[in-house]
């Protein structure tokens, strides 16, 4: 069976697709062909997920350019398909499931924008059903019947990322368990102050000598990174924001023993690789778009601002309202209980 999947973004949205591929390939007595659309942007992180014959890159930047979107059509209609499934839910989703001639296109029945027009098949999921993750569960479990497990699939990460990940890790300050840190994230609002970070870094590395830490970011997020380093006073962390690629990322978040982040993409593959997350969440709804596993694996820490979760990409009251109330070392204490119980 030749199964094309549409999900072009973001990232945490990508990673949160995994497990449904997976589900994909494990409801069929023998193994599909699957091709996955995705924006140009962020077709390297589809390598992470085991199983992915063909990635089709969507230009979502040159749209635009009428000679890029020719040569996106006829590469997604290079080959035949049996089935597209979109777990977007989109305009353009629903009109690159449409493109692909495929004879069944399968999507969510609530699709926005009117992108269930251009559906064969739509699916509505139970109420009670909240998670992303979940969400495209059922979405594979109604379009495919299947009795396989849900499970947390294994990523692919490349053997030549894990030892560049290995070398830079030799280079952090310490000896002890290591520890992540994503401090920023695309939407102002989800970023709590640098400074509480760096309060809640020179708690733990008090309490837990010879920790190892590391700074995770995209190149602009770099100098905001160096602030934060320079902010602490007991930590001594590495800043390796914008500095690796999403391959190498992996490899580092794979080999680290904890994460304490902000919302963000990268916490998505963290907790894809099974690594314990101490999330910071206020602009946004953890239900929804939390770190996913088994339960007890992470740690949401919750706004206490009343208006908590927002959904606004700046913040309506003032920047740090999300930290307001909490201690940096409460925060401390969950971070060093992970790293103790995952060293």
């Amino acid at each position: 069976m030749r199964i094309l999947v549409v999900k072009p973004s973001s990232l945490g949205d990508v990673i949160h697709t995994f497990p449904a591929v997976d589900l994909i390939r494990r409801s069929l007595p023998e193994a599909p062909r699957i091709t996955w659309v995705v924006n140009d942007k962020l077709a390297a992180i589809t390598a992470l997920c085991p199983g992915i014959d063909r990635v089709v890159k969507f230009p979502r930047h040159q749209l635009a350019s009428a000679r890029a979107l020719r040569n996106f059509v006829k590469d997604l209609q290079a080959e035949p398909y049996d089935l597209a499934i979109d777990f977007q839910g989109l305009l353009r989703s629903g009109i690159i499931s449409r493109l692909s001639k495929a004879p069944r296109r399968a999507g969510f029945k609530h699709a926005r924008e009117g992108a269930w027009l251009f559906y064969t098949e739509k699916y509505s999921v139970p109420a009670d059903i909240r998670h992303a993750v979940a969400k495209n569960l059922s979405l594979v479990r109604q379009v495919l019947p299947s009795d396989a497990p849900e499970r947390r699939p294994p990523l692919a990460i490349p053997s030549a990322q894990r030892a560049e990940a290995s070398a830079l890790l030799t280079k952090l300050h310490g000896t002890g368990p290591i520890l992540a840190v994503g401090f920023s994230s695309r939407w102002p609002s989800k970023n709590w102050p640098l400074a509480f970070f760096a309060a809640v870094l020179d708690e733990c590395a008090r309490r837990q000598p010879g920790l190892r830490c590391w700074l995770l970011g995209a190149p602009n997020e770099q100098a905001d990174g160096e602030k934060l380093r320079a902010m602490t006073i007991i930590c001594q962390p590495t800043n390796l924001a914008g500095s690796t690629a999403v391959l190498t990322l992996a490899a580092l978040l794979e080999q680290s023993q904890a994460l304490l982040t902000n919302d963000s993409g990268p916490m998505h593959i963290a907790a894809a690789l099974g690594l314990p997350c101490v999330a910071l969440f206020g602009a946004t709804d953890p239900t929804l778009t939390g770190p996913y596993g088994e339960e007890g694996l992470h740690q949401i820490i919750h706004s206490q601002c009343p208006n908590s979760p927002c959904f606004q990409r700046v913040c309506p009251t003032s920047p740090g309202e999300c930290c307001k109330g909490w201690d940096p070392a409460a925060v401390a204490d969950t971070i060093i209980t992970k790293l103790q119980r995952h060293t």
